[in-house]
């Protein structure tokens, strides 16, 4: 017996149970009144609190505390001090710790450098105070330890900064893990003699505006920033690095100290990052290396049968996960079977009944009755206390029922705990942690409720949170041919259920992607989608049909199954091709059919607001074809192209581009180029069409015109400019080349498209030309320049004398070439063009055109120009590397005069 039913006997009414002791609680005068705890829960907890434990339920609710001493008939200090008796000690710190989840030898904090993850400036005191943004998983407590091993600061965990604050040393550096960020200071209220880091999953406090300032102001004061009203915060905010910064230096890391044999570095990281679903579970460190841990503890180098290569699913790595973290821990309650049976049932629970996101920190209550599954102890608790009251038991068969009962809430909350995987986010706010357990715990509640019929899993859609899961899962079971779930919507209609119809409306959806995606749908299928759906539409004002069953709440509309252009999608792609004879085609949805009406529908399948995502180009791209082939039934479109849908601009733009006269101020307004540009010449493959003969009739449009400004579309700078620059005719580089144009070499970079025939008529040009390149900076285009036609330049004397800058670029990026030619020319005696390029040369390459020179002369048929020795000369007064060859050369020109 613990100290509480020591106490109920030594009472001089003795309380005999614990469901009596809690009667006589709920009537305290000093109970909590907006305290609504069942008898027999409130007896299940005194049970626990009496072993020492659950006595957080305590710490939260002082009245509870006040009339527990009450009852009890003890002092409020003789209770506290009981149960502070019974709070497990904190551990203690030292220098050298074992990873949690990675089988690795002890590290030594106060030698060994922390894992790679963490942010630098939390490591170096200097750059404190500071404000770490940092979640569970982030490596606070390990970097507390790390610090406080090296001496280099005191490592606080506190609850909140009055706790934290009474520990504070006189002087030096303090790193705090801080629970809550609620009562920290928003100005700097400690001792300049203190440098002080917080790590919380928190953000930092910000400074209130001051009352005073609130008040009446003039537009003059409220257009000045309230940043440099409000008092400069002290902390500097830093957070994690970016995963994919440190994850693979991470598994090196671990690599150095791992204890299993057989890790494979390179394996473990290409896992990481390579296996699908699994790089999406990090987060920070803590869960890499909870990950890395799991690929060390069952994968072996060169064994591909061990358990992590047979995992086929998240449920699956979550039941190894748990294998793991048991094995690591003493004293585990409950077996890895009893445990995960029990996570389902929490998974139920989530997903049908909390209101709160199933990430959410909830309070351990709220775990408690989560886990909580009936018939437990405190059942058979009441059933004792009414068979002392004169209710007949088969007791044998009661006991024997007992030995079969499910671990009560408290020891599975206690087990989560004790294997880390429910960990205090904020004071008293518990979360799963790493959290893609708990979401792989859901994953498979998903899938056993989608065998439940379509009204268990239409529930699921209605509750925002699971709704792009539950699509997910449909629409994977359709690409792949099963059909059994849309089955058991579609022949048991129950069109007064919400939850019926929203399975119905998700069915409708999930057939038309599957039409778009070129998969095969039963016709049974198709038509009865429709027939059900066309009853259940909603007309809007102007009469168009819409869902029965919306999804404007923002966590659903993330995904895009939940969209409303996938059901007007669905509804163009599943009405397409219908039987003879039959009454569901778009006119039938409409309450006022028309063309125009049709056009409509055509464009909701494709209208995103600024906020929505971009449709893939999986369902986009048919959607494309499809509304291609609807053109001709939709009468006379209008222009620009913000009237025209864009499901129909690709196909107006092919019949524009085989007009015998284009507009190019037409073309620039037909199409959403943005949206649509880059997949323009894939459309034109699939419709027979050769995208290279449109787009060189719209640049030979161009020129036609006179080369007038040039249109929107065609700009170098649009995301879709390939699709015209491939294919930019000659004939055109004479242009662009010009004054007029010369700012789309120098800015846009034109020469990324220049294919050989593009530089032969560029060369031409910049030989025809007499003003300097090198007066702007095209640097762009000397870098891209091949060296063929660099060649052919210099040969005709480019860069001229007065271009030195691209004379300059050029000998940096090819200087083989300079001095090949430069040899060239000195052999066939053209000096002037040679030695143009040679003034030019960096010193490195002014041996050998040296010695090239020699040669020339020794060879030459003609004496050389003047402007040898002038070269000669400049080579000498400069110092030049091997300027006595110079020296020589010079004597060999001109020989000294007779003295």
């Amino acid at each position: 017996m613990g100290w509480i039913r020591d106490r109920m006997e030594e009472l001089e009414a003795p309380v005999q149970s614990f469901v009596e002791l809690a009667q006589l609680l709920r009537k305290a005068r000093s109970w909590p009144r907006t305290e609504r705890i069942k008898e027999t829960s409130l007896a299940t907890y005194l049970g626990k609190f009496d072993a020492g434990e659950a006595l957080e339920w305590l710490d939260q609710r002082p009245g509870a505390r006040q009339a527990l001493a009450e009852v009890l008939e003890m002092p409020r200090e003789e209770v506290d001090a009981q149960l502070t008796q019974l709070q497990p000690p904190r551990p203690p710190s030292g220098s050298r710790i074992k990873l949690r989840d990675v089988p690795t030898r002890s590290i030594d904090l106060r030698r060994e450098p922390l894992p790679p993850g963490i942010p630098a400036q939390v490591r170096d005191p200097s750059t404190w105070p500071l404000w770490w943004h940092a979640p569970i998983g982030s490596g606070r407590t390990l970097v507390g330890q790390w610090l406080e091993a090296r001496g280099l600061a005191v490592f606080i965990q506190a609850r909140s900064w009055a706790e934290a604050e009474s520990q504070f040393p006189e002087r030096g550096a303090v790193f705090i893990k801080l629970a809550s960020a609620e009562d920290a200071p928003f100005r700097a209220t400690w001792p300049p003699e203190l440098k002080i880091c917080v790590a919380s999953e928190a953000a930092p406090p910000r400074a209130p505006e001051p009352e005073a300032e609130r008040g009446h102001r003039g537009l003059r004061e409220l257009s000045e920033s309230p940043v440099n009203r409000r008092a400069a915060s002290p902390w500097h905010v830093v957070k994690s690095p970016e995963i994919g910064s440190w994850l693979r230096e991470l598994v090196e890391w671990v690599a150095e100290r791992v204890t299993a044999d057989g890790f494979d570095v390179e394996a473990c990281q290409r896992w990481l990052l390579e296996t699908p679903g699994v790089l999406a579970m990090v987060e920070n460190p803590g869960t890499a290396l909870g990950l890395i841990g799991l690929y060390a503890t069952f994968t072996r180098r060169g064994d591909a049968t061990g358990p992590l290569a047979k995992v086929r699913s998240s449920a699956d790595m979550v039941r190894l996960f748990l294998r793991m973290r048991i094995q690591q821990t003493e004293g585990v309650e409950l077996s890895q079977e009893a445990l995960w049976k029990r996570l389902q049932h929490l998974g139920r629970r989530l997903l049908l009944e909390s209101e709160l996101p199933w990430f959410e920190a909830r309070p351990l209550d709220a775990w408690h009755a989560l886990v909580h599954m009936r018939p437990d102890d405190a059942d058979f608790e009441w059933l004792e206390e009414m068979e002392r009251k004169g209710l007949k038991l088969d007791r044998p068969s009661l006991e024997k029922l007992r030995g079969r009962l499910p671990p009560d809430a408290f020891r599975v909350v206690r087990t989560l705990k004790d294997l880390e995987l429910l960990r205090e986010r904020q004071p008293q706010q518990y979360a799963f942690q790493p959290s893609w357990v708990l979401e792989g715990v859901l994953a498979q509640c998903i899938l056993e409720t989608l065998e439940q019929g379509p009204t268990a899993w239409g529930e699921l859609l209605l509750r925002h949170e699971h709704s792009a899961a539950v699509f997910e899962c449909l629409l994977e079971r359709c690409r792949n041919g099963d059909f059994s779930l849309v089955s058991g919507v579609l022949q048991a209609p129950e069109v007064r259920s919400p939850a019926w119809v929203a399975a119905l409306e998700a069915t409708f959806r999930v057939l038309g992607l599957v039409v778009l995606e070129g998969k095969p749908v039963p016709d049974e299928l198709r038509l009865s989608a429709l027939r059900l759906q066309r009853a259940l539409v909603v007309p809007d004002a102007s009469g168009l049909p819409g869902p029965r069953i919306a999804y404007e709440v923002t966590p659903m509309r993330e995904s895009l199954l939940v969209d409303h252009r996938i059901w007007y999608a669905a509804l163009l792609a599943l009405s397409e091709e219908l039987p003879p004879g039959t009454d569901l085609g778009l006119d039938s949805w409409c309450t006022k059919p028309s063309a125009e009406a049709r056009r409509w529908l055509v464009y909701m399948a494709s209208y995103r607001s600024t906020h929505e995502r971009r449709m893939p180009e999986q369902w986009l791209m048919p959607l494309l074809l499809l509304g291609g082939r609807l053109l001709e039934g939709l009468g006379p479109l209008a222009t620009p192209s913000a009237a025209i849908p864009l499901l129909l601009q690709p196909e107006r733009l092919l019949r524009q581009l085989l007009q015998p006269t284009l507009s190019l101020s037409e073309l620039n307004q037909s199409v959403s180029w943005h949206a649509l540009g880059a997949m323009l010449p894939e459309y034109a493959r699939r419709r027979g069409v050769d995208w290279e003969l449109g787009a060189r009739k719209i640049w030979s449009a161009w020129l036609a015109s006179g080369a007038a400004e040039l249109p929107q579309f065609l700009h170098p700078e649009e995301g879709h400019a390939a699709i015209f620059w491939q294919f930019l005719p000659p004939s055109a580089v004479q242009v662009l080349a010009g004054r007029r144009y010369r700012s789309l070499l120098v800015e846009k970079n034109i020469f990324r498209f220049f294919g050989q025939e593009h530089w032969d008529a560029f060369i031409r040009v910049w030989i025809q030309q007499s003003e300097p390149w090198g007066l702007e900076p095209v640097h762009s285009l000397w870098q891209q320049i091949p060296p063929e036609h660099v060649r052919q330049a210099i040969r005709a004397g480019r860069p001229d004398g007065h271009d030195h800058p691209t004379r300059k670029i050029l000998w940096q990026r090819m200087p083989e070439v300079f001095c090949e030619e430069i040899d060239a020319l000195f052999r066939q005696g053209q000096w002037d063009k040679g030695l143009l390029q040679a003034w030019g040369a960096p010193a490195s390459c002014i041996p050998r055109l040296l010695t090239s020179a020699k040669a020339a002369l020794e060879n030459r048929g003609a004496p050389p120009p003047p402007s040898v020795v002038q070269w000669l000369h400049h080579m000498i007064a400069q110092r030049a590397p091997d300027w006595s060859k110079a020296w020589t050369l010079l004597e060999y020109l001109m020989p000294p005069a007779p003295l």
